[in-house]
């Protein structure tokens, strides 16, 4: 992507973290070529610490797929549903970031139809920047619910308060149906796919994609199944099914490019020009100090891929399985002849900094062709991918059916090709592994098997109505932490962050509230 160099000038945020005027603007807009800039900046803060490095990874311990794995004051209550207030730097740094792309791509919706005139080139950049902006709020609502609004017409103000979740899931819509408009007309034609030099940027597949993620987020499963569809149906995106092993291959170097990645963010092995998603569950021991083992994969997620899922192995290593990188073998003992002084499961020597035995492996396949350990892996970040638009199409399918939550037993023959397509690629395209009339069950199942470490678990959980009975049905030897108590009525989204409310002089309301965590009426 072209945005490496566009490292624009632009102060941290105020107030609401909502972006204040940046540096130098008055001269910005005059010019096709600083609109792609300004536009290009856009896209910078994803690729900060705390957007999709660091940050990437914090809510995963809310769920059972995962847990801290080195002391964390701020963010264990958090995991424990325990306390009202988020104090944690992991958990709110990100509201900063995605304000940071939403001021950005918001200036270029106002000025970039002043200054642009030919209208592939405009129509392209206003799909894009309408999707940062659906794309970075939805990534905050899922976390907190309703969410203040910029408004770039009076950019000044930005101590506002929340929209309810129904108002913000509204204007979410409304971004994403701008992109599609905008990206169905591209110099005459829908803009499937970006050019080669542009691949991972949004285009008209990831825009309905998203909007399907939504509308499940949402409850609208008619909608969602007509969005994902919208995107099954154009024939331009297949799932990577390489060597017989496909998955593995798109979550290495040699695949991350793919036809499979809606939404990407690409990433170049210089130190700062890539994201850090890949150094931070790495185990310190195994990579000589590099990785930060902050956090570990948990016995229940490892225990959720059945005999044969060849995901597994690409997701995590642990339980006698061997982590091979450098050149060399790293042994994992299950057999406690082999090493007396460890419990059955426990990792040997290499990386017995993760407590659980298990160790995040899915975005550290660019180690395995490095020469040496290095604080950056050049790994891309797929952050939308066509295996979550099917699994979202059979999930809208099997809902309309009548399976769901609370009916998980049933089979619905209608989902089973687009279930089946994730399913079979799993299992090394072998036909025999699918499932003639998938359950609720099986589609839960595999939501986890594929998306692990994609920021979904937490969240499935969550609008399933789940996450209650999961977290508090947990055991020890699946998960350190045992049984938690998840609250539907209080835990449904994480507190604000508490510098966010506290520089709001009392405008921001806390979760949880009726109407701003719920899809109910603001009191």
């Amino acid at each position: 992507m072209k945005f490496y160099k566009y490292l624009l000038f632009l102060p941290l945020l105020a107030s609401c973290e909502m972006e204040k005027e940046p540096n130098g603007l008055a001269g910005l807009w005059n010019s096709v070529e600083n609109v792609q800039m300004a536009l290009d900046a856009a896209y910078v803060p994803l690729y900060d610490e705390e957007a999709f490095g660091e940050g990437h990874w914090w809510v995963g311990p809310l769920s059972d797929d995962m847990i801290y794995n080195r002391t964390q004051p701020e963010e264990e209550p958090l995991s424990y549903f325990t306390t009202p207030t988020n104090g944690s730097s992991g958990l709110a740094r990100n509201w900063k970031m995605m304000y940071q792309v939403i001021r950005r791509a918001s200036d270029v919706m106002k000025n970039a139809p002043d200054v642009v005139t030919d209208p592939g080139t405009l129509n392209a950049m206003m799909g894009e920047a309408n999707f940062l902006c659906g794309y970075s709020y939805f990534f905050l609502a899922k976390r907190y619910g309703g969410l203040p609004f910029f408004d770039v017409n009076n950019p000044e103000e930005t101590n506002v308060p929340r929209s309810t979740k129904q108002e913000t899931y509204e204007r979410i819509e409304h971004y994403l149906q701008e992109a599609i408009r905008y990206f169905s007309d591209v110099n005459g034609a829908p803009l499937w796919h970006q050019a080669d030099d542009d691949f991972g940027r949004p285009n008209l597949g990831a825009a309905y994609g998203l909007l399907a993620k939504v509308y499940a987020h949402w409850g609208k499963f008619e909608e969602c199944r007509q969005a994902a569809e919208a995107v099954i149906n154009s024939g331009e995106y297949s799932l990577d099914t390489t060597n017989g092993n496909g998955y593995a291959h798109l979550f290495s170097p040699a695949g991350e490019k793919s036809d499979e990645v809606l939404f990407n963010l690409n990433n170049t092995s210089t130190r700062h020009q890539g994201s850090i998603i890949s150094v931070v569950p790495l185990s310190g021991t195994l990579s000589g100090g590099t990785g930060w083992y902050y956090f570990a994969p948990t016995r229940s997620l490892y225990e959720a891929f059945d005999e044969g899922d060849q995901r597994r192995r690409v997701t995590m290593r642990g339980n006698g399985e061997t982590f091979d990188a450098l050149g060399n073998t790293y042994m994992l003992a299950t057999d406690p002849s082999n090493a007396p002084a460890l419990a059955e499961g426990q990792i040997l020597g290499d990386i017995s900094d993760m407590q659980t035995g298990f160790m995040s492996t899915k975005y550290a396949a660019a180690y395995e062709s490095l020469t040496g350990w290095n604080w950056e892996a050049g790994a891309d970040v797929p952050l939308l991918r066509y295996a979550d638009v099917l699994l979202l199409h059979a999930e809208a399918v099997m809902r309309l059916a009548g399976a769901g939550p609370d009916n998980r037993e049933t089979g619905v023959a209608a989902a089973a090709e687009s279930f089946n397509q994730v399913r079979v690629r799993a299992f090394g395209n072998d036909p025999s592994a699918a499932i003639t009339a998938p359950t609720f069950n099986d589609l839960v199942k595999e939501r986890r098997c594929e998306l692990a470490y994609e920021d979904e678990r937490h969240y499935d959980l969550v609008r399933w109505g789940m996450a209650q009975e999961v977290y508090g049905s947990m055991t020890t030897d699946l998960d350190p932490r045992g049984p938690r108590q998840f609250d539907p009525s209080t835990d449904a989204h994480i507190p604000l962050p508490q510098t966010e409310i506290d520089n709001s002089n009392g405008v921001l309301v806390n979760n949880p509230s009726a109407g701003y965590s719920d899809f109910g009426s603001a009191q």
